[in-house]
């Protein structure tokens, strides 16, 4: 009995010793992140980013990324940073710390930056080159932490390659002013007989431009026989235009402008001092006994598109008489329109229009199919 004693205490000992010597010798595991993974943007770009303030809650683009390895197991935060520099040497937006390895960036965010970068959507606005300061580049990287914060000394951190998001500001439309009767208008030979002869408005013999929606733009439709031509104000010779040169620069006092026989669109712009003259094909006119030019003796009274309405044609100022009238296009009755009917409505071909002794502004709506004769 002794002996068995013996024995075990023996075996307990020995196993007591064993238990001791293999704490002392065990070995802890020691995991060191590295940064010999990879991380990228995976997801394809559009190749221009178009911002408008109408759609500025809108998400213009997600970015979307890999999750890299850092050959350890670590908790991974990412941070998603935006810059107007290549260089990224000023941060203008960024995620903040996330695990998510997308992140959404929204049109107000891109709108932001093209601030910064001295973008806008005013369309009277350009940049040092005189063309639209409305594109320009924003610059995203993705950087990954191996840790749960993105601050702090001694980081482990991955950058992916710098991608590029083109952006163009969206040019707001610039508001259309209603066409208006102008002071200026068309004299000469081609005209009106260098101002002798009557071409059926109120204010004066010259033909008159209306404004053409935009401050210091007009434009005025007539025929004009063989000969030359000039714009002046208030039908007077005090303040006249020409063009010295033929170039399109109106100078004051400047030579007679030369044109053959036809109807022309004549725009002219008053801040930049140039003047376009083009075919009026097709052109829109009035025609009838009312008119100065009857039933067609002469050229019709040309009318103009308006300038903020498709489809819509307009003459100012016009001066009727007791009689009839009709529209019709090209001075001539193979598309001409009357009012079966006297219900404001034109009708291929319809009846003659009355109208009594006036001035008057007229307009010609060809898509609705109206008109309107207004005493002024």
């Amino acid at each position: 009995m002794k002996s068995l004693l013996n024995i075990k205490k023996t075996v307990i000992a020995a196993v007591l010793l064993f238990t001791t010597t293999a704490c002392e010798k065990e070995d802890f595991l020691i995991f060191t992140a590295t940064t010999n993974g990879t991380l990228s943007i995976q997801n394809e770009l559009q190749p221009v980013y178009k911002l408008s303030n109408a759609t500025s809650t809108n998400i213009a683009e997600r970015l979307v990324w890999n999750e890299p390895d850092f050959d350890a197991p670590t908790t991974v935060t990412y941070l998603v940073e935006f810059s107007t520099d290549t260089n990224f040497s000023s941060i203008d937006l960024d995620s903040g710390d996330t695990s998510n390895n997308h992140f959404g960036i929204s049109i107000s965010d891109l709108i932001a930056m093209a601030t910064v970068l001295g973008l806008d959507e005013d369309p009277s606005t350009t940049n040092d080159a005189g063309e639209p300061n409305t594109k320009g580049s924003v610059y995203a990287r993705v950087k990954a932490f191996a840790g749960s914060t993105s601050s702090g000394a001694n980081q482990v951190v991955l950058t992916s390659p710098t991608v590029i998001l083109n952006i163009e500001m969206l040019e707001a439309a610039a508001s259309c002013e209603d066409a208006t009767l102008s002071t200026w208008g068309l004299v000469g030979s081609a005209v009106n007989n260098w101002g002798g002869d009557s071409r059926g408005f109120a204010a004066g013999n010259d033909v008159p431009f209306l404004s053409n929606g935009t401050e210091g733009l007009y434009k005025a439709a007539l025929y004009m026989s063989d000969g030359e031509f000039k714009i002046r104000q208030d039908n007077d010779w005090g303040v006249n235009l020409g063009d010295t040169g033929a170039d399109g620069t109106l100078e004051a006092n400047g030579d007679n402008i030369a044109i053959t026989a036809g109807n022309y669109y004549v725009e002219f712009n008053e801040t930049e001092m140039t003047i376009s003259v083009t075919p009026a094909d097709p052109v829109w006119g009035i025609v009838g006994s009312a008119t100065l030019n009857g039933w067609g003796d002469a050229p019709d009274v040309k009318m103009i598109p308006d300038p903020c309405n498709e489809g819509v044609y307009i003459v100012y100022g016009v001066t009727l008489s007791d009689g009839e009238m009709k529209f019709r296009a090209d001075d001539d009755w193979g598309v001409n329109l009357g009012d079966n009917g006297a219900d404001g409505t034109t009708d291929s071909g319809g009846d003659n229009i009355a109208v009594s002794a006036g001035t008057y502004n007229i307009t010609l709506d060809t898509v609705n199919n109206t008109y309107s004769i207004v005493a002024q």
